[in-house]
């Protein structure tokens, strides 16, 4: 039996989607039917080509973030990461980080700093061939914790869990976001109706959501935004600046999240901050980019913070979350639009932000 996989050959050509014979899993491994395989801000910067120098001649396999059912489980898998029995069929939640477990972060707990990261990442048409989640299977590692979904929640709001909502739930947790803090937030995408969301339940008073797009911004109140700023009207440093000191009493945030990858953001962020706050680093993931920045202005205990991915062990924390927020949040609107995955070429063109405004917050293939 065959199985499909999407290709990325390079900038400008379309994906390709080629066909691998489906694998057994290996001892310890689970080959998961892939349900939903969503469009990370990082799969748009890899289709604009600015995360890599080059692509491989083979291509290289798309998609991390996603989620779906127990296709086959490796000799010996029985249970998932905290021991509640899976069988075949089971909805998983699986940490999108293949990593090595033997360097000198993983061992200290922190799996989404792994130093191998990238070394442990296998090619197109190498065993065990679905490496990427844009496929109809996905092949679950040894290595990567898994986890079984609550019953409670919809298909509908899973596609996004294990990264947009991972990696903005490191950032605030590493933060130390609090009961009585004040948070802005730069992006209400994916990423940002998601770090509302958590800001709020982890005890956040005040969470401020900027973004340019005001279908967006409406969609961050319901998630929780107490005030919301639109960039087109308060088109200037200044102008956000000031509003923010108004929305907080002159006192400024506590913690500022930047989610959109514009690196003018962090010195506009910084300066958001009361003494003592910390602005956190999530969107500028390319490299290369620089501003001019006044090292000056961190004296009174302003911190600057990047955070990466997740550890694990905040998925079952997470979906529990989402299990006791599920009438107070409306999950199921984060996902905007939805793909087959033969449209990829199509669900790339809308999804792609760049240089232009899309009513896509957060697209989603499923197979």
């Amino acid at each position: 039996m065959k199985g499909r996989v999407v290709v990325f050959k390079g900038v400008g050509k379309p994906f390709e989607i080629q066909e691998y014979e489906v694998p057994e899993p290996e001892p310890g491994a689970i080959l998961l039917q892939i349900t939903q395989a969503g469009i990370c801000g990082s799969d748009l910067h890899t289709y604009r080509g600015e995360l890599y120098q080059a692509v491989p001649e083979k291509g290289m396999v798309m998609g991390h973030e996603g989620t779906g059912l127990v296709y086959k489980l490796g000799k010996g898998v029985s249970t998932d990461s905290l021991g509640k029995t899976i069988k075949e069929g089971d909805r998983l939640m699986y940490s999108a980080i293949p990593a090595c477990g033997r360097c000198y972060q993983c061992l200290n707990g922190n799996t989404n700093w792994c130093s191998n990261l990238f070394s442990m990442l296998k090619g197109v048409g190498e065993f065990p061939y679905f490496n990427g989640t844009y496929a109809d299977y996905y092949y679950i590692t040894p290595r990567q914790p898994v986890f079984r979904v609550p019953d409670e929640l919809p298909n509908s709001v899973l596609g996004f869990i294990n990264c947009a909502m991972g990696t903005v739930t490191e950032g605030l947790s590493r933060a130390g976001c609090k009961e009585g803090d004040y948070v802005v937030i730069q992006g209400a995408g994916g990423l940002g109706l998601n770090a509302t969301a958590m800001a709020k339940d982890m005890g956040a008073h005040k969470v401020i959501v900027l973004d340019r797009m005001e279908p967006r911004l409406k969609l961050a109140e319901e998630f929780g935004a107490d005030h919301t700023i639109n960039v087109e009207e308060f088109n200037t440093p200044e102008m956000r600046k000031k509003r923010i000191m108004e929305l907080t009493g002159g006192r400024g945030a506590d913690v500022a999240v930047e989610l959109v990858g514009r690196a003018e953001l962090l010195v506009e962020g910084v300066d958001y901050l009361t003494n003592g706050g910390t602005f956190v680093e999530i969107g500028d993931i390319v490299r290369g980019k620089t501003v001019a920045f006044d090292p000056s202005t961190m004296l009174a205990g302003k911190k600057i913070m990047g955070s990466m991915m997740y550890r694990p062990g905040l998925l079952p924390v997470m979906m529990e979350m989402m299990v006791k927020n599920l009438k107070k949040r409306p999950y199921t609107k984060i996902v905007s639009n939805t793909y087959p995955l033969a449209k990829v070429n199509e669900a790339f063109k809308e999804a792609e932000w760049f240089n232009r405004q899309t009513a896509v917050s957060r697209g989603m293939l499923v197979p």
